[in-house]
């Protein structure tokens, strides 16, 4: 059974403040975080008649903060079995592994939620292919990370393709890797890059040639705005015209890559983290992915 939260802050990479029973930091470049232990309240009575707490609860509340001269506000709260880890070392980890496999990184896009308790951290890696329907094509590790709980660590392979000169970037939920599998193990994480990169190479060209080449009909597109929809409305209003301009209805019905394309090209300008997650879902399951590359990508895992 896993210890309770305050025995396993420093472990988790968090500081003690001593001054203060129950509170627990931790601060990087991304964002600054504090956890307090919750207790029942203010029922014991001590010699000098000072109250004093009560017993710890099950809860821990959450404070958070973009830089030291912003004061921290309530952000909810996790569970006192909630596994911590800091936003920087987990993607300084990921670098590191990139680095190690002998890749440069290009730039990193890092998203934080507006209450600064989810990072997306993009990772573009120089490693690219010109595809004569993409463009030129760059991997990329989409490092995920929450301070509430609401999602795993996790680190994503993905792709970035310019469009109309802005940069759009896409995360595979096939082959993720999770907090448990990627807590202390750099050496799993190089090894999956290295995969990932052999699996870029040799499928990302093709799975854009037949995912171009493939043209859906009219129930399939259907069926994929209708689950736009269910996102809202004016989600689907959008895509719907973003895939117009790619695909106009004149010309017949567009090929699985056009959708994709469409869908992408929203989602890159999402600032909802969970909902930017739910879109990318739904990009992933027009596209033709080759069993070669779907076997390995599953096998990272």
């Amino acid at each position: 059974m896993r210890e309770p939260f305050a025995q396993r802050a420093q472990e988790m990479g968090l500081t003690t403040i001593e001054a203060h029973k129950g509170l627990f930091t931790y601060a990087d470049m991304y964002s600054e975080i504090a956890y307090r232990q919750l207790y029942t309240g203010f029922v014991n009575i001590d010699e000098a008649q000072h109250p004093t707490d009560g017993l710890p609860s099950p809860l821990i509340a959450i404070y958070t903060r973009p830089t030291h001269d912003v004061d921290f506000k309530y952000s909810g709260y996790v569970s006192d079995f909630y596994q911590f880890i800091g936003n920087e070392v987990l993607c300084n980890g990921v670098r590191e592994s990139i680095q190690q496999v002998g890749l440069p990184i290009v730039r990193e896009n890092p998203i934080l939620s507006w209450d600064h308790t989810r990072l997306r951290n993009e990772i573009i890696i120089q490693s690219s292919q010109t595809h004569p329907q993409a463009g030129d094509v760059l991997p990329v590790m989409v490092v995920n990370n929450s301070y509430n709980g609401t999602r795993a660590a996790s680190i994503s392979f993905g792709i970035s393709m310019e469009y109309n000169n802005d940069r759009t970037i896409f995360a595979f939920s096939l082959g993720e890797l999770r907090q448990v599998h990627i807590q202390n193990s750099n050496t799993e994480v190089r090894s999956a890059i290295t995969t990932y990169m052999n699996v870029f190479s040799d499928g990302i060209a093709d799975m854009i040639t037949q995912s171009f080449n493939n043209q859906v009909t009219e129930d399939e597109m259907l069926a994929v705005l209708d689950l736009i929809e269910k996102y809202g409305a004016k989600r689907r209003d959008a895509i719907s015209t973003l895939l117009e301009e790619l695909q106009p209805s004149s010309a017949g019905m567009p090929s699985s890559w056009q959708i994709f394309l469409a869908i992408v090209r929203y989602s890159s300008f999402e600032t909802n983290l969970n909902m930017k997650r739910l879109l990318e879902n739904a990009a992933e399951s027009v596209l033709i992915i080759p069993p070669r590359m779907y076997d390995v990508l599953e096998q990272i895992q």
